[in-house]
């Protein structure tokens, strides 16, 4: 598989996640008319946790194989991501309820840290984090426009916080 089909596949599973977190806001906001809350509920920490290794994965890929370097950046959204997906798949596995709140605040704080990085790309000028030789202002993909590899991560912390927040609620 070569860089560019991995990264259009990663960019539609990201707006797949985009289509899902407006499809249980809807939900919600509609009193559960849609089902889509009921329908993902009894999935969400599941899902989460797959979200989390998917990007995990995803940026192992993106750095490891298609060679594209991680920016200051990157790597603290790495920080908040990789032990989330790890922290998601026991908590799966051991209904430990505490652990999808350490997993809800990683991804809490990795998507603010996401949202500066896209930032950071949209405007073009690395700040103080960044590191002159490997700028964050970098973008080794940009997919229908939009979609970069820190857009993808924003979107896989917004997928997690979605996720976790929809398993702790009660549905109707």
């Amino acid at each position: 598989m070569t860089p560019q089909f991995v990264s259009f596949f990663f960019a539609l599973l990201s707006l797949l996640v985009v289509a899902g977190i407006v499809g249980i806001i809807a939900d919600l906001a509609t009193s559960g008319s849609l089902g889509v809350a009921r329908t993902l509920k009894p999935v969400s920490l599941e899902l989460a946790a797959a979200i989390a290794t998917t990007c995990m994965l995803g940026s192992l890929y993106m750095s490891e194989i298609a060679n594209y370097t991680a920016c200051r950046l990157c790597w603290v959204q790495r920080f908040f991501m990789y032990p989330a997906a790890i922290i998601l798949i026991i908590a799966v596995f051991t209904k430990v309820a505490a652990l999808k709140w350490i997993a809800l605040g990683l991804a809490s704080f990795g998507i603010v840290v996401s949202a500066y990085h896209r930032y950071d790309q949209y405007i073009g000028e690395s700040g103080t984090f960044c590191d002159v030789n490997n700028p964050c202002s970098v973008r080794w993909i940009n997919e229908f426009g939009f979609i970069t590899i820190p857009t993808m991560a924003g979107i896989g912390f917004a997928g997690v916080i979605t996720l976790i927040l929809l398993n702790t609620r009660k549905v109707a």
